[in-house]
């Protein structure tokens, strides 16, 4: 349908008069046919054009305050609609579609979009669902996808207000490792709210729901005592089904930790770190107890006087705030090698599930160090010592929620960023398979080279101006987002991933996680696979 008329055009920005009678939605994507070529447009503002004098205005305003009918001769020629677009990307003749090299003649036509011209945009060539296209808040059926082998090494970015759909979003990006036809992805996520398991609330559906959740799912809880299959009783449109899950109980032994795991939180000041490596080589092992139970006086004395008092009395402090009241980090040694059974598993293709619903602040940050810098360890040594080993190794992507808490700028230099692990992820981790999943609701709190490094971004409604701005600032084809990012529903974003081939900033709306499970349970069920129903 012809939505207006080409009437200006500079850069990639045009202008073009709307129908009368035609409703243009901010974020519809729309084209203009120009001989052998297309653009594709979005629509990212709106602009009334009048031709009316000041006096004219002030007359029939007055007019219409008052109740009076305004008649204005010639008014289609004197006052109408415009709206403003940014072109994302030109499709030739053959239907190859590239960045906008030309633009459109004045007076071309403006057309919404088929289901054709959509697929020729090439948004489903991936092996990660996100969602289907959408245009304007309408959302089409065509899916939208991105490449897991060359997304998630260069970090995926998603950014939202609260309640905009992070966390569906999260369940969904699991949800398609999890049922992906090869062990190719792994991915490690904290769950601090207990609801990627079985789902939050009782109507909810969790990972454990899906089949595959049986082979591709670990999941890491302090509710169990042994390593070890456990069943899972659970409820799908008011049947009982049963899940033989591989768990793990959610416990580190103080031996088990090396001083890298506290140095890489970024907590830690030079003088302290050297602190942490002077006990390490005093008492290997034995180390952490050393410093947590003898007088800060005797660890001064066995370290020769090499550190200062105050800082043994500090060290003591941070390293009690991290590892707790021994929930998770126990001073005893263990049978159980938690950390090793994760670098296991993410070797394995699994998605692993660490529930931490009572950990403190403290516990969540060291244990998520620990666990990202044994993964990272391992693939830097596989690839440097066994590459072709390492090559059959699955693409990881470590999900940190919250990410504002690890990787904003802290106060421990003076205002200056402390290196941590996942600062380090977000240089390296694409050398080595790894990539990081950051979510957080304050993006303008992150440190630049994250923002930059993050190729794929996801951004869900996002009100405050500091936030959406920093995105911009530093991120291609979002320049003439800003209005949108403002105004999206829940479940809405603006999606981009040059590493997926996808660069522009593609309107979306995210699948609801809860109606893919239903529908791969029902996929199931139709097909006469045991679900154990």
């Amino acid at each position: 349908m012809r939505v207006g008329v080409v009437v200006w055009v500079e850069g990639l920005i045009l202008k073009f008069r709307i129908v009368e009678g035609v409703r243009v939605e901010r974020g519809q994507l729309l084209k203009v046919l120009d001989g052998d070529r297309k653009f594709i447009l979005r629509v990212f503002d709106f602009k009334p054009e009048s031709l009316l004098t000041p006096a004219e205005i002030s007359r029939l305003s007055h007019k219409k305050e008052h109740g009076e009918d305004v008649v204005l001769y010639d008014r289609s020629l004197r006052l109408y609609d415009t709206a403003l677009a940014t072109i994302l990307c030109q499709v030739e003749e053959d239907g190859t579609v590239h960045g906008p090299t030309s633009v459109p003649a004045l007076f071309t036509e403006v057309e919404e979009l088929d289901r054709i011209d959509l697929q020729q945009l090439n948004l489903d060539d991936g092996d990660i669902i996100l969602g289907t296209v959408r245009s304007g808040h309408r959302a089409t059926d065509v899916r939208i996808t991105i490449k897991g082998s060359a997304a998630f090494p260069h970090h995926i970015l998603v950014c939202g207000v609260t309640g905009a759909g992070k966390s569906n979003l999260g369940k969904v990006i699991a949800f398609s490792i999890l049922v992906n036809s090869e062990p190719k992805y792994s991915l490690v996520l904290f769950d601090s709210e207990s609801e990627y398991f079985k789902g939050s609330p009782p109507d909810r559906y969790g990972l454990a729901h899906i089949p595959e959740s049986e082979v591709r799912l670990l999941y890491v809880t302090s509710s169990v005592d042994e390593p070890g299959r456990y069943t899972v009783t659970l409820n799908f449109e008011g049947e009982v089904i049963e899940r033989s899950i591989l768990m793990h109980p959610l416990e580190i032994s103080y031996s088990q930790l090396h001083p890298l795991d506290f140095i890489l939180t970024g907590d830690f000041t030079a003088p302290q770190e050297e602190l942490l490596w002077l006990a390490w080589r005093v008492k290997r092992d034995d180390w952490l107890n050393f410093l947590l139970e003898s007088p800060s006086s005797l660890i001064w004395r066995v370290l020769r006087k090499m550190v200062h008092m105050n800082t043994v009395n500090t060290v003591k402090r941070k390293l009690k705030y991290m590892l707790g009241d021994g929930d998770i980090f126990k001073p005893e040694p263990l049978d159980t090698n938690l950390l090793q059974t994760i670098v296991g598993s993410v070797g394995r293709g699994r998605v692993v599930i660490l529930d931490t619903p009572h950990a403190t602040e403290g516990e969540e940050k060291l244990l998520a160090t620990a666990v990202a810098r044994r993964i990272f360890s391992i693939y830097e040594e596989m690839k440097k010592s066994i590459p072709k080993e390492w090559s059959k190794l699955p693409y990881v992507l470590i999900m940190v929620e919250e990410a504002h808490k690890y990787l904003s700028k802290s106060t421990l230099g003076g205002g200056d960023f402390k290196e941590n692990i996942f600062s380090i992820i977000s240089k390296r981790g694409r050398k080595y398979k790894i990539g990081g999943l950051y979510i957080t609701q304050m993006p303008g709190e992150l440190i630049e080279p994250v923002i930059r490094q993050s190729l794929t971004k996801i951004m869900l409604s996002l009100p405050t101006k500091p936030d959406y701005q920093k995105i911009i600032q530093y991120s291609p084809y979002l320049d003439e987002a800003e209005q949108e990012i403002k105004t999206l529903d829940r479940g809405e974003a603006l999606l981009i991933s040059p590493p997926s081939g996808i660069r522009f900033a593609v309107p979306i709306t995210i699948f609801d996680f809860n109606d893919l499970v239903r529908y791969r349970l029902m996929e199931y069920l139709e097909q006469g696979i045991s679900t154990s129903v």
